[in-house]
């Protein structure tokens, strides 16, 4: 059940009119990183969470981003200003002409759509898309804060992407006490989760934690140990449930000079039927 608290989460104030600012804030209102992307997309995954704590967790930041829906379509209304008589060079034509409030497009006037919403179905792998969804939203309003000198709005802002920061941290949080679960059972138990493949060539290989050390091994050129051209028929060296054995070497598979076999042509073929 909703209710309608007819106070706002957090006071919005705006100094005067700036349809210019109310173009680029559109972005949080109906663009794929808003805060109506996010209401949707917490709790449409609240709904197949059967994990009541979790669940509990959705539908608050769902809720509060709601709130903050309509903290933004407020803002948005008292920077158009009047649209009784528009100038022909003004900012927020859009806008005016279709009703003269904030309509649900981003910045670039691209339609709010229900492709901007990750719902999974595995707790794991939701809130890991929630978290990445919070800091793309906490660095639009930190480019937003950039783009106005209104207190009032740059107030606003300022708690918007503060409240970006705690939900990434709540987020972050859940997710640490679901190790070892969904999509992150049995994670890197394989021989090729731990290997880097090197698929650069030239000069200018970096590496770091992110290809060496913490188990990783790494192949400089795969192609040559793994790879080989397609063909039919079952694999000749199968590896097992961690694909790769001590000691693999499938030279059959990767000679270079190995002919792919053919399909035999049916000595008997069934003649059509009509």
């Amino acid at each position: 059940m909703f209710k309608h608290v007819k106070d706002m989460e957090y006071t919005v104030h705006v100094d005067q009119p700036d349809p210019r600012f109310a173009v680029l804030l559109l972005e949080q209102f109906g663009g794929g990183n808003g805060e109506l992307k996010a209401a949707m997309q917490y709790f449409s995954q609240s709904l197949g969470c059967n994990d009541p704590k979790i669940r509990d967790l959705l539908q608050d930041i769902a809720a509060e981003e709601l709130s903050h829906l309509e903290m933004v379509g407020e803002c948005l209304g008292m920077l158009i200003g009047p649209v009784d008589s528009i100038p022909k060079d003004f900012s927020a034509n859009h806008m005016a002409l279709l009703g003269g409030g904030p309509l649900l497009v981003n910045s670039a006037g691209v339609p709010w759509t229900a492709n901007f919403v990750n719902s999974m179905g595995d707790i794991y792998t939701d809130l890991s898309s929630n978290a990445g969804a919070e800091l793309r939203a906490k660095l639009i309003y930190e480019r937003l804060l950039q783009q106005t000198d209104d207190a009032g709005v740059k107030d606003m802002i300022r708690f918007l992407l503060s409240r970006e920061e705690s939900h990434n941290f709540s987020f972050m949080q859940a997710i640490n006490t679901l190790q070892g679960t969904g999509v992150n059972k049995d994670f890197r138990d394989s021989d090729f989760s731990k290997k880097y493949m090197n698929m650069s060539t030239g000069q200018g290989d970096s590496r770091g934690p992110w290809n060496q050390g913490n188990e990783f091994s790494y192949e400089e050129n795969p192609n040559e140990k793994y790879g080989g051209p397609a063909q039919y028929g079952k694999d000749p060296q199968a590896t097992g449930a961690k694909e790769v054995q001590p000691g693999y070497n499938d030279n059959t598979r990767n000679n270079p000079q190995y002919s792919q076999p053919q399909p035999t042509p049916n000595p008997n073929p069934t003649p059509n039927q009509h």
